[in-house]
């Protein structure tokens, strides 16, 4: 196993950003914990993945409990303790894969992606774009939050589906909010055509959408 994940390793150290990182991550959810739905990729790391690397962030912000519960297989896998981070414990030096284990306290839809043969989950386009927009709608208009906002729509417009973003935004509770905050309220900050978008989004009846929101929707792109 160990000599395995060694050409992983070499693998990745090829890739450019963000996919030498979800190489790794590929390979430990696939071949070590068995299914690639034991590591599920979420937030900074999406937003990289949707943009091509446009976006970056220094961790790789993953829901993975067994592997998060499993200290020595870190170390034996080559991870270290990286003890500037105080939620990211974990880094491999070879390939600067920082980990930081989260939570998942929002029901976010995933794919499935695979990279040199092996999976790993990350949180749908629609639910990406709609992480950050609810981020907006109920923080405040960080640059970093406007920013993975605009790129992922960008990026990923004609892939997205205006009714699975409008059921994003619902189980990120922003749905409401756009719908007594309009949109428009937003430019200058968003793209008009993503704000087109979200208020598209918003006229549609809710009734003629209902999917259960603990489902996965795993497509390959």
């Amino acid at each position: 196993m160990i000599e395995e994940f060694k050409r992983a390793v070499e693998e990745a150290k090829r890739l450019r950003y963000p996919y030498n990182h979800m190489r790794i991550l590929a390979y430990i959810a696939t071949r070590i914990l068995g299914n690639s739905s034991e590591i599920k990729i979420v937030r900074g790391l999406a937003a990289a993945y949707y943009t091509n690397g446009y976006c970056s962030t220094a961790e790789a912000d993953i829901y993975a409990p067994k592997l998060a519960d499993n200290p020595e297989l870190l170390k034996k896998l080559g991870f270290k303790q990286h003890r500037e981070y105080a939620r990211s414990p974990w880094i491999l030096e070879e390939t600067d894969t920082v980990l930081d284990f989260v939570g998942l306290d929002i029901p976010f839809r995933f794919i499935e992606v695979e990279i040199g043969g092996d999976r790993v989950q990350v949180m749908s386009p629609e639910d990406a774009l709609a992480y950050y927009i609810a981020e907006i709608v109920h923080w405040g208009a960080s640059k970093e939050a406007v920013q993975r906002a605009n790129m992922i729509f960008m990026a990923q417009k004609v892939r997205i589906g205006e009714m699975e973003l409008r059921d994003a935004l619902r189980r990120m509770n922003a749905y409401e909010s756009l719908r007594r905050n309009p949109p428009s309220a937003l430019k200058g900050k968003l793209s008009n055509e993503l704000i087109k978008l979200l208020e598209s989004a918003l006229k549609q009846d809710p009734s003629i959408f209902q999917r259960d929101s603990e489902g996965l929707s795993h497509r390959d792109y």
